[in-house]
């Protein structure tokens, strides 16, 4: 018992490592320039064992993408639970989230860069991100649907969540090109102004 043990836990620590490891060489390089041989040994595991945690390098990407995905759901989660609880602090609330958001993104530029594509060579892959586009989508409009302090700009929530969306998407995407010696806050806090206007402001 104590040995089987000792093996998941070598397996799960394993598996963080070759995950770690290939995030930041994507992020160094680019998806399509790294290959499994330097993701192993980054990581510190051998090349051969290294196929009994991952069959491919796109199972790693798809792993991180899903990493990734569910982070935004629990953050849009939480975002969504504040603004009912405390609407006063609506527009603090948004900022952080946009900020947050934001930080994420630059921290993973180049990865994000080889997403598109990686889609569309990928029919499965792109299926399993259209369900958590689906969920966050879903969370959005239950809120615009079931919250008391959102103005109802609409008579249909689908609309409203829709445009909620794009318009922190959309303007994350432009953020995201920007040089990396502008400053950036200023474009989250507008972000977050016209998110919050959009929401509650008459």
């Amino acid at each position: 018992m104590e040995k089987e043990k000792k093996i998941q836990e070598r397996t799960i620590l394993n598996r963080q490592k070759i995950l770690k490891a290939a995030k930041h060489l994507f992020n160094v390089k680019g998806y399509y320039h790294t290959n499994t041989k330097e993701i192993a040994k980054e990581a510190g595991v051998a090349t051969g064992s290294f196929y009994n945690y991952f069959p491919d390098k796109l199972s790693i990407f798809q792993e991180i993408m899903i990493i990734h995905l569910e982070r935004n759901v629990a953050d849009l989660c939480e975002l969504t639970q504040n603004l009912n609880e405390k609407p006063d602090h609506a527009k603090a609330a948004i900022i952080k989230y946009v900020h947050n958001g934001m930080d994420h993104a630059f921290e993973n530029q180049v990865m994000f860069q080889d997403f598109d594509s990686i889609l569309l060579a990928n029919p499965e892959l792109n299926k399993i991100i259209g369900a958590f586009y689906d969920k966050i989508i879903t969370g959005i409009y239950d809120f615009c649907k079931d919250s008391p302090h959102v103005i109802k700009r609409t008579a249909n929530p689908l609309v409203m969540s829709q445009m909620a969306y794009f318009l922190v998407q959309g303007t994350s995407e432009l953020m995201a090109k920007l040089p990396e010696d502008v400053d950036k806050r200023e474009y989250e806090e507008q972000l977050a102004q016209i998110v919050y206007w959009y929401l509650f402001d008459n």
